[in-house]
């Protein structure tokens, strides 16, 4: 097994054909959990034997036989409510398009994410198969961070669907420049974040990051 252990990142650096992959401890650690209950396997789980050899062993192991049962279900991150997970389910079944807000979810924060947070749900291929966000109706589309939104959203009718409950979102405000190309800025927490040509363009961001429209300026 060519692994190498990283304490210093907290990481198993994994030789990969010509170059390396990483996987966290504590990734290797929940997904191990998550799949020792999924298929019953009979490993033992130690929280002092993170970050070693024998516990990354034993994840491989894991996988080999997740492959071998052939999982059908959505795979989502341990951390994930139990609450979103069955609104990602819901909407990957109804085909309707969600508004994702991630954020920090010790603190409800949101992170303001303006890319790829509107789309469609639809799920990976694979062994597992991780949910994933489907922009204009093409065919593949980006991992959806599942265990670190705190607010979803339905699009069409913009009802909030879910919301943590320590949500928060920065204090906005636009100012107004006296030269320059962009004349109008976006402060975050008093502090400059982006800036745009008009102020329409600067309301409509402020807008789109609040959820009350679903259309980022260009």
């Amino acid at each position: 097994m060519d692994v190498v252990i990283n304490n210093d990142q907290e990481l198993f650096v994994v030789s990969a054909g010509g170059g390396y992959s990483t996987l966290g401890f504590e990734y290797v650690f929940k997904q191990l959990k998550q799949l020792v209950v999924r298929l019953n396997l009979t490993i033992q789980i130690r929280e002092d034997e993170k970050g070693t050899i024998g516990q990354y062993a034993d994840f491989q192991k894991a996988v080999t036989e997740a492959g071998k049962a052939n999982l059908k279900e959505t795979w989502f991150n341990l951390d994930t409510p139990i609450a979103v997970r069955r609104l990602l389910e819901t909407y990957r079944k109804n085909g309707k398009l969600i508004r994702i807000f991630y954020g920090d979810v010790t603190t409800g924060e949101d992170w303001l994410e303006e890319n790829d947070v509107v789309g469609k749900v639809d799920r990976s291929s694979g062994t597992f198969k991780i949910p994933i966000l489907l922009q204009g109706g093409e065919s593949w589309g980006v991992s959806i961070l599942d265990n670190s939104i705190v607010k979803l959203m339905d699009v069409e009718d913009r009802r909030i669907l879910w919301k943590h409950s320590k949500y928060q979102s920065p204090q906005i405000d636009i100012l107004a420049k006296r030269c320059g190309a962009n004349k109008y800025v976006v402060n975050l927490d008093g502090g400059p974040h982006a800036s745009f040509s008009s102020y329409a363009k600067a309301a409509q961001w402020v807008a789109f990051m609040a959820g009350e429209c679903m259309e980022a300026p260009r």
